[in-house]
């Protein structure tokens, strides 16, 4: 028997009421609830009775990874694809997701896997236009240029493939249910379906999903919580720097980034990628600093840049990219307090070189220095490093993997290191100077001789 339904869904998180409210509930967003309709079967079907059991009777099989043949990519995965994992890649329009899917689906070709790359949004000369400029050709990879999922299940039961591209999520919709593509109840049925068959066939598919104008993926947080990963790529689309970075990963680290270079033939892989976030280790200007920031195994250097202006408004101006704006707001007011330096009359721009965006509060210290370096206009110690995090008394606390980060820093030329006195004792990197600070004071005025 057929019963028609009338419920409220919100757009953001996928709480569902049968009355229109104006607030959500579950996430405190306003105005997101949109009606849908749709027609629920009621039927009674035998299922597998399924027993519970014990952990230590289940048998663990430990499953080799699957190479793409882009190290970036792997790395940030974990290691590879594993088996019927079931990964969604978020990104800007234009940012590069279907050449980095379609470079992946050539590369698995080559390897003898058969790929079936499904596409709702474009057709099937734009995609064989892309491939041979990525230079992408086998026999192994089918395309179906569709949106309709009855017409999906067809090709998924002719091709039985190993691997499964979805482009775009948000595009595929079942006629069965009476809402437009896109809609929280298409993503979310449409998503639970190639849920179950990736874990049913021995199969690992990849959903390209939207993301919102704040940044997060497009749909129901549910799109989130089924797959096995998401993965952001990020950049401008104005420049060549792209940076691959996963926030959920059930078979590796979240904290592993990718770097590559948007080229006119596909993307190029970046391992070196102090390379591109510094650009001139011998350069020693006012306001620019240099700290290693950790991203899972790897160090990376990058360019903290500190501009302090005066104002000509009443209340004066902060602005941040790269960083956290309450944690810089948090060192301004620490060095107004501690060091009296003041800012009231003062703008304040603080960035990160290359776009890239950094986590750890180890950067504290090197926002500091970079935004008194600016004010005082006076470079700090040429070919240093700044690392440390600064505490509301003005004490700098120790920071992990000291070691890792001077590695990187001798590698690339550095002989200067600013550090936390607690950290003077686990230093073993020789070739690099080493100055162990315990008050924020103490680093301003080694670093800019004040």
């Amino acid at each position: 028997m057929k019963k028609e339904k009338s419920i409220f869904v919100c757009s953001e998180c996928g709480y569902q009421t049968v009355k229109l409210l104006g607030r959500c509930p579950n996430c405190g967003k306003w105005n997101t609830f949109i009606e849908e309709f749709y027609t629920s079967l009621e039927k009674f079907e035998e299922k597998e009775i399924v027993h519970p059991k014990k952990l230590s009777e289940i048998e663990f099989e430990e499953t080799p990874r699957i190479k793409t043949g882009i190290e970036e990519f792997d790395r940030v995965l974990g290691g590879g694809i594993v088996k019927k994992s079931y990964i969604l890649v978020a990104g800007e329009p234009g940012v590069g997701k279907s050449t980095l899917l379609l470079t992946v689906c050539g590369n698995l070709a080559k390897n003898g896997y058969k790929v079936l790359y499904i596409s709702g949004e474009e057709s099937e000369n734009q995609i064989k236009m892309r491939s041979k400029r990525l230079g992408v050709e086998s026999d192994e990879i089918y395309l179906l240029t569709t949106s309709e999922i009855n017409t999906i299940k067809n090709g998924l039961e002719k091709i039985k493939p190993d691997f499964i591209i979805i482009d775009s999520i948000q595009t595929i919709y079942n006629p069965e249910i009476p809402t437009i593509p896109g809609s929280v109840t298409q993503v979310r049925e449409n998503a639970n379906f190639f849920m179950k068959y990736t874990k049913a066939n021995n199969c690992s598919t990849f959903l390209v999903g939207h993301i919102t104008k704040e940044g997060i993926v497009a749909g129901p947080k549910i799109l989130e919580h089924i797959v096995d990963a998401v993965i952001y790529f990020e950049g401008d689309i104005r420049t060549n720097l792209r940076i691959l970075r996963s926030i959920k990963n059930r078979f590796g680290s979240t904290n592993e980034i990718g770097v590559f270079s948007m080229e006119e033939n596909g993307l190029k892989e970046i391992p070196d990628a102090s390379s591109i976030f510094i650009q001139d280790i011998e350069k020693n200007t006012p306001g620019r600093t240099i700290f290693p920031t950790i991203e899972g195994t790897r160090t990376i250097l990058v360019e903290i840049e500190g501009l302090v202006t005066p104002t000509y408004y009443g209340i004066p101006k902060r602005t941040v990219s790269g960083l956290d704006y309450n944690r810089v707001s948090l060192i301004i007011a620490v060095l107004e307090k501690k060091l009296k330096f003041n800012f009231n009359t003062y703008d304040v721009y603080v960035n990160v070189g290359g776009g890239i965006k950094i986590n750890e509060v180890g950067s504290d210290l090197g926002v500091a220095v970079s935004c008194v370096s600016s004010l005082k206009d006076i470079a700090p110690l040429k070919k240093s490093v700044v690392i440390g995090e600064i505490g509301l008394t003005g004490e700098i606390r120790g920071v992990e993997n000291i070691n890792l980060r001077l590695k990187e820093c001798a590698r690339l030329g550095i002989e200067k290191a600013i550090i936390p006195e607690k950290n003077k004792n686990d230093v073993f990197v020789k070739n690099i100077e080493i100055y162990p600070v315990r008050f924020l004071y103490e680093a301003i005025q080694i670093s800019l001789n004040l």
